[in-house]
């Protein structure tokens, strides 16, 4: 009914609506040809941005450079309402896989709770996603590139917390475990899922120059498998020990130890400012130091006389 209700009403589109549903369709499509989520969430993103605000914000909140960041990446989430129902929808989706006895398994907990963790604090993270792109207010603020980073954590993990709270307190009910325990273990992991959130922003573009492996929808490059894991490596290793939890349903010193560590690991990580990961780095500088090594022996054999 509602195609029908649509093919009637075609005539009536004004151009302008259909050239700028054209052009997001590009952006879209070319979005996911490229393996860039980031540019594919600005087309959908675009496609329903307000021509104009109902109000303003005085910013009373911004005390200096490092408020301003912050203050800048709670003003964007406030003005997105598809960001707010999103992180709802993120709220949902763990509760509801521990109330419905079909989800409510060991697995089922730990799969709703990665794909609601990750849409969480992607809701928290369009601030950095925007200044990946046009790093305008990262520039002119006085702060280092890591603090930037740094401060861009900040309102993923006020969410990451809010979501984590609601989550974990029905992980609690659903494992009969103590909710303190279940809660300070998601405090302490707060820190991984902001790193991640971050990490995945401000990952490189892929470098197209690398081998391909061949897949069923075409040839698809390392170097943008690369980049598309950045982010998620953080999620998959650095909350082990909560994934630990959650499988056997109950939470042990041991597993907080482990998880505030690996975070305070993955705040280092997330807040680097390397687009190449550490092995790279060093495979790199191994074969500079070599080819310095091989420079000066020529050079000596060159300088020298028989």
């Amino acid at each position: 009914m509602l195609a029908v209700l649509l093919d009637t009403r075609l005539e009536r589109l004004p151009a302008r609506t259909v050239r700028d549903s054209g052009s997001v369709a590009a952006q879209a499509v070319g979005a996911v040809v490229a393996l860039d989520s980031r540019e594919l969430g600005r087309a959908l993103a675009g496609a329903v941005l307000r021509p104009a605000r109902r109000w303003s914000s005085r910013l009373r909140t911004v005390r200096g450079p490092a408020s301003a960041l912050v203050t800048a990446d709670l003003v964007l989430l406030r003005r997105s309402p598809r960001h707010l129902v999103q992180l709802a929808v993120a709220v949902l989706v763990p509760v509801l896989a521990t109330v419905v006895p079909q989800l409510a398994s060991p697995v089922g907990v730990l799969l709703a709770t990665v794909v609601g963790g990750a849409a969480a604090v992607s809701a928290g993270a369009e601030g950095a996603r925007w200044a990946q792109m046009a790093p305008v207010l990262d520039r002119a603020l006085p702060l280092g590139h890591t603090a930037v980073r740094r401060l861009r954590m900040v309102l993923p993990g006020l969410v990451a917390l809010v979501w984590t709270t609601a989550t974990l307190t029905a992980v609690a009910l659903w494992s009969d475990g103590a909710l303190v325990d279940w809660l300070v273990l998601g405090v302490v992991s707060v820190p991984v899922w902001a790193a991640a959130a971050v990490r995945a922003a401000y990952r490189p573009a892929p470098e197209w120059g690398r081998g391909l492996v061949v897949t069923e929808a075409g040839a698809v490059p390392l170097g943008a498998l690369a980049v598309l894991s950045r982010g998620p490596d953080l999620v998959a290793l650095c909350l082990l020990p909560l994934w630990v939890a959650i499988g056997l349903a109950a939470v042990t010193t041991p597993v907080v130890y482990a998880q505030l560590v690996l975070s305070a690991v993955a705040v280092a990580v997330g807040s680097s400012t390397h687009e190449k990961g550490w092995l790279e780095r060093s495979l790199e500088g191994d074969a500079r130091t070599g080819d310095a090594r091989t420079g000066d022996a020529r050079t000596g054999d060159a300088g020298r006389t028989p």
